[in-house]
């Protein structure tokens, strides 16, 4: 004859639905009671379904009145733990890489130094020696080189920039004449990786007054893999030369009085309008607190602005700056001239092949109409270079 199963748990109902917030209850009433003052409750995952042969009778830790004691205590535990020296051992970690990071940011600026004095020009003379040293057969015409003097790598900047899709997104033609004074870009850690900030330097220029334009991104886990904890977002305010903004147009505007002591007069309205510019990038950002309140609308507007933000600044903080030269060339974003035919097979020659229907041509110039096009800054960019692409493959400037 069969054993009968044992009876549940005096007080427990055999047919009580599964509930997590059982256990958090249970938990909430034995916090106090044990491991080191008490350990913020969790709702453990639900438990695998037990074996239908099971030996040892058990007890349904999710029924309505909760876990047993003895289980709380092993839940809390296992938050000790991860309060603790899970904690303790990230801290650690993160000191260590920000040490690491520091140690290796010094070598990685002593050849971003050396990349600074090659694009001012202080290198021409020592270049140009290397040069003939490598190839004793290579001449330089140096009358001919007088005829168009070129000081360093003028354009360099504003060249790699527009090669950037996130960044070329916000460049705009009025902006190509000022970057042409971005002299250097560089990127910082902040301490114990608490996030990063971009500086700017720029040579005396005819539109503003600073000589380095800067933003800092505060987030506590930089050097985590975990979702990047936006705190706050500060840039520099530009101190633009006299009508020489870019991030701003004045505009002005007749009103007519129509009606009061005034009517009939016509005064002159003035206002500030903001337009598109690269430069509003160094704008502040609002980063809303956990106590903001904004609806789903507003939210939404927040969190596209916040993510196109800081999109741009990863750019430069993982791509531009650290492959300046990549970018310039054009190698950086894949700009090859074969890129086109990589795939094809070049086939037997058929006359065939000659004969197109003029309605499909018509289909291929609606279909080339959504294809996407070099931005006017990119392009603008080019033309002072002297070509009509993308530097070094097939847009580099003719040599003098």
């Amino acid at each position: 004859m069969a054993d009968n199963p044992p009876p549940p748990p005096a007080g427990s109902n055999p047919n009580t639905t599964t509930t997590s917030s059982n256990v958090l209850e249970a938990t909430n009433s034995l916090s106090q009671a044990t491991i080191g003052g008490g350990a913020p409750s969790v709702v453990p995952p639900s438990p695998p379904t037990p074996s239908a042969d099971a030996s040892t009778p058990s007890v349904d830790p999710y029924s309505a009145e909760g876990p047993p004691p003895q289980m709380i205590r092993r839940i809390m535990y296992l938050q000790s733990l991860h309060d603790t020296e899970k904690k303790s051992i990230v801290e650690k970690y993160t000191a260590e890489r920000a040490v690491l990071e520091a140690k290796y940011a010094k070598l990685y600026n002593s050849v971003y130094d050396k990349r600074l004095k090659v694009l001012v020009g202080d290198c021409d003379k020592e270049i140009d020696e290397e040069f003939l040293k490598q190839d004793p057969t290579a001449e330089i015409d140096e009358e001919e080189e007088k005829k168009m003097p070129v000081k360093g790598c003028p354009q360099f900047w504003v060249t790699a920039l527009s090669q950037c899709e996130a960044i070329s997104e916000i460049l705009t033609e009025a902006d190509v004449d000022a970057l042409e004074y971005l002299s250097d870009i560089r990127s910082v850690d902040l301490p114990n990786g608490a996030g990063f900030t971009l500086t700017f330097f720029f040579a005396e220029n005819p539109f503003f007054e600073n000589t380095t334009l800067s933003k800092t991104y505060s987030i506590p886990n930089l050097y985590m893999d975990d979702e990047p904890m936006l705190e706050k977002i500060t840039g520099t305010a530009i101190k633009w030369k006299p009508d020489k903004c870019l991030t701003h147009k004045t505009t002005t505007k007749k009103q007519r009085s129509k009606s009061g002591k005034n009517k009939g007069q016509i005064r002159t309205v003035t206002k500030s309008v903001k337009v598109d510019s690269f430069f509003n990038f160094f704008a502040d950002v609002n980063v809303p607190s956990d106590d903001d309140t904004v609806n789903s609308e507003e939210a939404d507007l927040i969190e596209g602005i916040i993510d196109q933000d800081y999109d741009i600044a990863c750019s430069f903080r993982s791509n531009v700056i650290p492959d300046a030269i990549e970018w310039f060339t054009g190698e950086a974003n894949g700009d090859d001239e074969d890129e086109d035919d990589e795939g094809w097979e070049e086939g037997d020659s058929d006359d065939d092949d000659d004969v197109f229907d003029e309605d499909d041509s018509e289909d291929d110039d609606e279909d080339n109409d959504d294809a996407p096009k070099q931005s006017k800054a990119r392009k603008e960019a080019a033309a002072k270079r002297g070509g009509s692409g993308a530097a070094g493959k097939g847009g580099a400037p003719p040599p003098p």
